[in-house]
């Protein structure tokens, strides 16, 4: 796209297009703290030649290629790790770390979000295995299945319900590697595992503004990627983007402080056309794909009938004969471009809004199990994973709760 130079009403329009549009700017990451669950029910995947102690390592190493990280393990409360992030991956080959007590997930997501608070980023590995403590089990073998999907549940809601109140949101990876040690079923049994196939999670947790630029870092520097990934967004949705001042316009109007102003209208004038360009690449991915986006935005026009005419990525845009250096810099900063029609407009001024209701994937289904005393009933699988996913995502999802919440105006001349 050839850049060149434009119009004083053009170089007026790109001096205070954008401007307003962006929001302030937001304090930058802190501290990264890292924690590794050490229960008894992770040591298999330390032992051997394992995906996880591959996939560990990079993980904790590239953190800290973004920002120097804090290493923690944690089974009962945390307790912080005596050496570097270095000593920290070597010990992972050579030193039996997973050797402490069973605790309650609910109570290792309270700890860990507690170092997310500020400008911090926490990031906790962990098999996510839901489980009342020893002692119940003991007293009522079925306690796990039948209570998993109301007691322990609605703990993960009330934690993670907190730190969204808080700002704070979540993302998980998953991924999957081979186990080799004793594994413990719901009913607190003990079977030797040689290999087989089993999930582990990475979650980051941390202020909303912190957590899409830094897991945006992270994708970029891993050569493993997760199997899957689920966003639990915080704050309230995206709310910057840039008004574009020559790409896909159409009709005669201007662009103001991100707002289309001075629009001719009549008979004679050409219905106007313009576009906004928006930073997705914070949201999952599943919500950055084009068709993903025309079918689930929701547009809204107060005295005004607006049409959403495209959803196009950055590269996806195709050539545009006319654009300055200052709009390419605008295209460079963003991921998606949204092209409006203004098929009609009732009033001197019209107020629109531009959403994306929060919705979520539901791979993790596929992921749970209810019975993990078989290799054909676990593998591949953890126990009451659904349940714990749908604490979460009860947290987060409400009819209030948008990836994309946009506002501007439109102006007749």
């Amino acid at each position: 796209m050839p850049g060149c130079g434009g119009s004083k009403r053009e170089k007026k329009e790109e001096a205070g297009a954008s401007e307003p549009s962006k929001a302030e700017k937001a304090p930058s990451l802190k501290e990264v703290n890292f924690f590794l669950e050490t229960s008894a029910s992770m040591g298999g995947y330390l032992k051997g030649g394992t995906g996880f102690k591959d996939i560990v390592s990079e993980v904790v190493t590239k953190a800290n290629q973004i920002k120097p990280v804090t290493v923690w393990t944690i089974a009962g409360k945390p307790e912080a790790y005596s050496g570097d992030v270095n000593t920290f991956v070597t010990s992972l080959a050579t030193t039996p770390l997973a050797t402490g007590r069973s605790s309650e997930l609910h109570n290792i997501f309270k700890q860990v979000g507690d170092k997310a608070r500020g400008n911090a980023i926490s990031v906790l590995v962990s098999d996510c295995i839901l489980s009342f403590p020893d002692a119940d089990i003991k007293k009522n073998p079925e306690i796990n299945r039948n209570d998993a999907s109301s007691v322990l549940k609605n703990a993960i809601y009330d934690e993670f319900a907190t730190l969204n109140k808080q700002g704070i949101g979540a993302t998980v990876y998953a991924y999957r590697s081979g186990f080799n040690g004793t594994y413990y079923t719901y009913q607190n049994q003990k079977q030797t595992l040689s290999g087989e196939s089993r999930p582990f999670y990475i979650w980051v947790i941390g202020k909303q503004h912190l957590l899409a630029d830094f897991n945006a870092q992270l994708q970029d520097l891993l050569s493993t990627k997760p199997a899957q990934r689920l966003d639990f967004g915080a704050g309230g949705g995206l709310k910057t983007y840039d008004l574009l001042f020559s790409v896909n316009k159409k009709g005669d109007w201007r662009a103001e402080r991100g707002n289309v102003t001075e629009i001719k209208a009549g008979k004679k004038s050409e219905p106007a056309e313009f576009a906004i360009a928006v930073n997705l690449g914070g949201l999952p991915t599943y919500a950055q794909a084009e068709n993903y986006l025309k079918q689930n935005l929701n547009i809204k026009a107060d005295n005004a009938s607006l049409k959403l005419v495209s959803v196009k990525r950055r590269e996806n845009l195709g050539a545009t004969q006319r654009i300055s250096d200052r709009e390419m810099q605008l295209l460079n900063a963003n991921t998606h471009v949204l092209t409006f029609k203004i098929e009609s407009q009732f009033a001197e001024e019209a107020s629109v809004s531009v959403k994306l209701p929060v919705r979520f994937d539901t791979w993790y289904t596929d992921w749970s199990t209810m019975d993990d005393r078989s290799a054909d009933g676990r593998r591949n699988k953890t126990f009451a994973f659904e349940h714990l996913m749908s604490g979460v995502r009860e947290a987060y999802q409400s009819s209030g709760n948008d990836f994309i919440n946009l506002t501007f105006k439109l102006e007749k001349d």
